[in-house]
Parts: structure tokens; C-alpha cells; sequence
């Protein structure tokens, strides 16, 4: 969730959207060791800690605090996070610049939001595991390969071009395929799903999905069976549960 960016040097820091009844976390702290607090606005409520004056965030340190605080909102229901940096100067501009205008937006997206939870899956390749499979499934890439091997870096120049240019296309064309599968497994385990990243020799799969948490053990337990499967292949890594920093605008 994108809100209006007060240009101000002291003020609260915002975190997120919640309902006003939810409790928040005892003893929990933000940037600069502040303590967080709920500013409430009807059935809303901005989650904020007091942001030190003269203060600049973008620290490692002040990214870690917010993080950490989202991370402690998302047992206690709905959240929404605010994208890192917002500083307001007081509790009466957080209703009126954040909560106010957007009062029934906000609403329905946490609505949305309820009993959901953001997973981060990521796909990546063991690079030698890869050209292995490549050289043996695609004849023209082996017999370039045989060819240009041993030979003097100044001889052959074009056929290891070529040879580049080959392995490149037939990569990305795995990747794609072994997107659609993995996607195809973990999809319909979830309420939405962004990728983040198109399939690449990097990355087969980037993306986020938004699950029930009443699905996220079936969702872990599918990805632990996947990346066994995996196993010298790809690495796969499950990130989560999170708060839906990826879908706060889809609603």
C-alpha cells in the first residue's frame, strides 16, 4: 500500500494498516528502539512508533526494526504494510493523509486480507547440473561443445558464440518450462500469486503467493517434496509466512 509521502523530520513512523481492536504485541519496538503504538480511526487503526528528530531512515538497522515489526503484526490478524519510509508529523495527519481517504479501501482490503499470509518462492539452478542436461539433450549444442573444446582462446571464436547463443535460448526455455511446473504445484494452493521475475537462467521461479493459513503447512510440505526432487538440480526456497507485502494493491 502506497501512501502520501509528507517530507518531514520528525513525526511517526508509519508500519501498516490493522483494525483498531486488534492488540498489538507487548513490548514491541520500531526504528530507533521506539515503542509502537496504535493510532485508531474508526474500524482502522495505523500502526506507528514516535521517529527521532532529525532522523533519516534507509539504515540497514531501520529497515531490520520495520521488518521485525511486521513480522510480529501478522499472528494477530489482517495487516496491511506501508511501504518502508513514511513519516508523518502527528496522529491527526495519519488519519487525515493515510486513514480518512481511504477509509473504505483500506476496509475492504483487509477484509481481503483475513486469515491470509504471504509466502516468497524462489527457484534457482546448480549451473553445472544444468549445462550437463543441456549438452545431452540438445545435439548441437554437444557436437559445438566437443568442437570448440581445447581449442586456443583466438580459434573458434564464432562457434563459441554461437554455441553461447545456443545454450542461452535453450536455458531460458527450460526455465520456462520448469516455471509452469513448479507454478502449476504451488497456484492452486493460493488465493493470488504475483511473480516478480520472468523465467531466466538466474531464476526459474521468483514470485509471491498469498495463501490461507489454513493451506500453508500443505504449501510447505509441497515445496519440501519439490525440492527433493530437486535435489543437485535446483535450490528451492520457501520464504514465510509474511505479511502480503506484494498484495496490498490488489485489492
Amino acid at each position: 500500500m502506497t501512501a502520501p509521502q509528507t517530507p518531514v523530520d520528525t513525526g511517526l513512523f508509519v508500519y501498516a494498516v490493522v483494525r483498531a481492536d486488534r492488540d498489538l504485541p507487548s513490548g514491541l519496538s520500531g526504528v530507533d528502539g521506539s515503542g509502537v503504538a496504535l493510532v485508531p480511526h474508526g474500524d482502522l487503526g495505523a500502526v506507528v512508533s514516535d521517529f527521532a528528530e532529525g532522523g533519516r531512515t534507509g539504515r540497514r538497522a531501520d529497515l531490520a526494526a520495520y521488518s521485525a515489526v511486521m513480522e510480529a503484526l501478522v499472528p494477530g490478524g489482517a495487516v496491511a504494510p506501508i511501504r518502508f519510509g513514511l513519516v508523518v508529523p502527528d496522529d491527526s495527519a495519519v488519519v487525515s493523509e493515510l486513514l480518512a481517504p481511504r477509509e473504505q479501501q483500506l476496509s475492504s482490503l483487509l477484509e481481503w486480507l483475513d486469515g491470509q499470509v504471504q509466502y516468497n518462492v524462489r527457484a534457482t539452478y546448480v549451473e553445472d547440473a544444468i549445462l550437463a542436461e543441456l549438452v545431452h539433450g540438445y545435439p548441437e549444442i554437444a557436437e559445438l561443445r566437443e568442437r570448440t573444446r581445447g581449442l586456443p582462446e583466438d580459434v573458434g571464436i564464432g562457434e563459441r558464440i554461437k554455441l553461447g547463443e545456443l545454450v542461452s535460448r535453450a536455458w531460458e526455455q527450460l526455465a520456462r518450462d520448469d516455471a509452469e511446473r513448479l507454478l502449476a504445484t504451488l497456484v492452486p494452493m493460493s488465493t493470488a500469486h504475483t511473480v516478480r521475475r520472468a523465467p531466466s537462467p538466474q531464476a526459474a521461479v521468483d514470485a509471491a503467493l498469498l495463501v490461507e493459513t489454513e493451506r500453508a503447512q500443505e504449501l510447505e510440505d509441497a515445496m519440501e517434496d519439490m525440492a527433493e526432487q530437486a535435489v543437485g538440480r535446483m535450490r528451492l526456497r520457501l520464504l514465510g509466512p509474511l505479511a502480503p507485502y506484494d498484495f496490498v494493491g490488489a485489492a
